[in-house]
């Protein structure tokens, strides 16, 4: 910070700077003016009769899904309704045969038996609870799809 007194601050040499402008865009051709057709007007009757249209085919489809829907858990109750009345009727089996094991190496085969069975029961109920599942979901939104999409068929 030793600056003399005689020292006089610097300037900075004052330099132009160019400005690079952007080119003008090349002038477009126009052909010639056609005129437009003219707008449609659509009397607010038409207008509503179509909005009513659409509303009643969405509540139709709607009510149809629903009645997939309900018949679909339907079936799934009654899917549900069979699989535990054989896991029943199969625990009942499993403890009388349980009752009439006449060592402890019957009761532990037994009781394997019984395992294996319930096991593949199990899998059989789920597969079979998935297919219904994924019924109900295609059902619902194929009724629901069909009046938008038009291509999507309803029996």
């Amino acid at each position: 910070m030793s600056e003399s007194k005689n020292s006089k601050p610097k300037r900075l040499a004052q330099t132009p700077i160019a400005i690079a402008r952007p080119a003008p865009p090349p002038a477009e051709k126009t052909g010639p003016v056609t005129a437009l057709p003219p707008p449609r007007r659509h009397s607010p009757q038409n207008m509503t009769e179509q909005l009513l249209a659409a509303y009643r085919t969405s509540l139709a489809s709607v009510g149809e899904s629903q009645l997939a829907v309900a018949s679909g858990v339907t079936a799934l109750a009654l899917e549900m309704t069979g699989l535990a009345q054989a896991t029943l009727t199969e625990a009942g089996d499993g403890a009388a045969a349980l009752s009439r094991s006449r060592n402890f190496a019957d009761a532990v085969e037994i009781q394997f038996a019984f395992a294996r069975r319930n096991f593949a029961a199990l899998i059989a109920g789920s597969t079979r609870l998935s297919e219904i599942g994924a019924h109900i979901a295609s059902e619902a939104s194929r009724r629901i799809a069909a009046p938008l999409g038009g291509s999507a068929r309803v029996d």
